[in-house]
């Protein structure tokens, strides 16, 4: 018996166990396996009393570790002999794995490991046990070998994690997740069998469309050729854009960011430059590296291919409602009006049609109502929903109180507009949260002109004045408000001397109508981290405001936010102070005015829209990632927002509503 100690930093070895992903360990030791030609890989676990995992087994049929080749395994990260081979050795299948690193991963599923392994080594055949604890990642016990006759392979046993996040392997969740990882390989390799938790993953039985293509993508005057296959799911899991070598192994994943609505698939980009460059999606599109010509290339594929589907998909909806006798249009349309209404029904039908009850008396009159909304003929509906749906009394006389206020379309206008706030949210919040998106956010030509048409989320009281201006378009604005003519032609300067810009102003009138309340918001885009420098910013605009009498000596209440995703330790100190409200870093009042600074984190400012917008949530349906962007491209199209944020529209697809819009 040996101890082999790992030389890699502990904090390294934690870190890359990843040991919150519990369904990433699997797939990774189950990858081992296959790489060491494995036809057979059974993962299964054994349960408390309650139904927790207890402890987890993955026993699979491959060549095992040699016996003579067990130390240099364990000793050291990297230089797996997978990094100088593209094929197993026995089998010729295509290798997964070349970091050496999988082995690690065992400790996100406990804190007792054990791999127990029959190889074929110089001596002949033999049984090796290697043991690690959590207590001491580095740190691996490797028995002395034990010859023996038992049939190659190796058995890995993890035990003693006492983690909710071992709850992530029941089959529901883990399921899907393996499916989409193994799929390509297991669609390759049929006599591989993969088995968990006693179901043998079958993705060809999940697959509703596999499509390919070839395209093409320029980097540095170089035309390169990839691949992407498409396949459509009829299980539920995460949409992917995975980018593979030119074996199909994948290299890196990352979000579509892409529309596709009702679609669930996995999109495998293949490229045989890909295994060079991992990681290098994380830069972003301006990168100069050819993984970002090669994902902007894959997603207009992508966005190309559902495209076509969407199409598909509209044709095949409509007609299984005309089969079932529930469409509600008998006779082609005899005028172009008519077409133009049975275009507009088909693709608003089609949309929702997920939405729409599975009984056909429900599906019949939900249909015949969306024909009804798209004519514009409101005085229907209470008739068509008292003859189909049998509604209650209370009901009837809900929508009746509903309708002598205000006509139909204006309720759906009203709901519209609830329902694109609630869609904003969504797409705000993976703007200045996502890892992948915020990074590439800019401040003033993206996220500030978004937030121009949306300040509601600043408050509801507050209307705009100013964008991007000088602190003396902000006077002159104050000044109009208050009809006042400006009293001095001298500019509004900062302590320093220098002009400042604000982002945007907002203002409202105070219930005593004396007074008055202006809200100055300064934007940061989600990369900046707020310190010293940005707070001596705001401060010196607030300063300009107290110091000048045409803003002082009114009844007027000044707020100055500085919006920020994080803040550094200085800032943080500064908005954390015992005689101020949270956030408050600054508080004057001079003679009849008030200026006030605060540092506001989007996560304050998206949690206070959600609380005002509670009662909505709670019936609609959650907005997805899709509506968000959805909405973002929409009521957004003239700001040039990242590509990760484009997404694929429904061909003539409608626009907003004016209305909708004005928020």
């Amino acid at each position: 018996m040996r101890r082999v100690h790992l030389e890699a930093a502990e904090d390294f070895v934690q870190r890359i166990a990843y040991e919150n992903d519990p369904v990433g360990a699997v797939k990774e030791l189950v990858w081992n396996a296959l790489d060491a030609d494995a036809t057979q890989v059974d993962v299964r676990f054994e349960r408390s009393a309650l139904g927790a995992v207890e402890k987890v087994i993955i026993e699979d049929d491959g060549t095992g570790i040699s016996p003579d080749s067990t130390t240099k395994v364990f000793e050291r990260l990297g230089g797996s002999w997978k990094k100088f081979a593209s094929k197993t050795p026995d089998r010729g299948r295509y290798l997964h794995g070349n970091a050496g690193q999988g082995r690690l991963r065992g400790f996100a599923l406990g804190t007792r490991i054990r791999w127990t392994t029959i190889g074929e080594g110089v001596q002949g055949r033999a049984r090796t046990i290697v043991e690690a604890t959590a207590a001491a990642r580095n740190d691996f016990i490797i028995s002395d070998p034990a010859p023996t006759n038992e049939p190659l392979g190796t058995l890995f046993e993890a035990a003693g994690l006492q983690s909710p996040k071992l709850r992530d392997l029941e089959r529901e969740k883990a399921i899907p997740r393996l499916t989409t990882e193994f799929a390509p390989y297991l669609i390759a390799y049929r006599d591989v069998e993969i088995v968990y938790d006693g179901f043998r993953l079958d993705p060809e039985s999940a697959i509703l469309k596999d499509a390919t293509y070839e395209f093409d993508f320029d980097f540095e005057e170089r035309l390169h050729v990839a691949s992407i296959r498409i396949i459509e799911w009829s299980l539920k899991t995460n949409r992917e854009l995975r980018l593979c070598d030119s074996n199909g192994m994948t290299v890196d994943v990352l979000e579509p960011g892409i529309q596709a609505p009702g679609f669930v698939f996995t999109a495998y980009v293949s490229w045989d430059g890909m295994a060079r460059h991992q990681g290098q999606h994380l830069l972003g599109p301006e990168a100069d590296t050819p993984v970002a010509p090669l994902v902007v290339a894959a997603k207009e594929q992508l966005k190309e291919h559902f495209k076509a589907r969407i199409r598909e998909r509209r044709h095949e909806v409509v007609e299984q409602w005309k089969r079932a006798e529930v469409y509600p249009y008998k006779d082609d349309p005899s005028s172009e009006s008519e077409r133009v209404e049975r275009e507009t029904f088909d693709l608003v039908a089609t949309t929702v049609h997920q939405q729409i009850p599975r009984p056909l008396k429900h599906q019949r009159a939900m249909l015949q109502l969306l024909k009804e909304t798209v004519k514009l003929q409101p005085e229907h509906t209470n008739r068509i929903l008292d003859d189909i749906f049998r509604l209650t009394s209370d009901d009837k006389a809900e929508l009746d109180r509903l309708l002598n206020r205000t006509s139909l379309s204006s309720l759906i206008k009203a709901s519209t507009a609830v329902s694109n706030r609630l869609d904003f949210m969504r797409a705000l919040a993976h703007m200045v949260f996502d890892p992948e998106t915020y990074k590439l956010v800019r401040e003033r030509s993206q996220l500030h002109k978004v937030l121009e048409n949306e300040t509601w989320i600043f408050g509801e009281q507050f209307s705009l004045l100013v964008s991007d201006q000088s602190l003396d378009a902000v006077l002159a604005q104050h000044l109009h408000v208050l009809r006042r003519e400006e009293e001095s032609g001298e500019p509004v300067l900062r302590h320093d001397g220098r002009v400042g810009i604000v982002d945007l102003m907002l203002s409202r009138a105070k219930r005593d109508h004396d007074r008055r309340q202006h809200l100055v918001v300064e934007l940061k885009a989600p990369k900046v981290t707020v310190g010293e420098k940005e707070l001596g910013q705001i401060k010196s605009y607030a300063l300009a405001v107290i110091r000048d009498d045409r803003f002082a000596n009114v009844k007027t209440e000044w707020d100055f936010w500085l919006v920020t995703k994080r803040m550094d330790e200085f800032a943080a100190a500064e908005a954390e102070q015992d005689d101020r409200p949270k956030g408050c870093v600054w508080d004057k009042r001079i003679g009849s005015a008030s200026v006030r600074v605060w540092v506001k984190s989007w996560s304050e400012i998206i949690d206070d829209c959600e609380g005002r917008l509670q009662y909505f949530k709670e019936h609609f349906n959650d907005p997805t990632l899709e509506n968000g962007l959805d909405y973002l491209n929409l009521a957004h199209d003239s700001v040039r927002i990242p590509e990760v944020l484009r997404v694929v529209r429904q061909p003539n697809s409608p626009s907003l509503d004016t209305a909708s819009q004005e928020n």
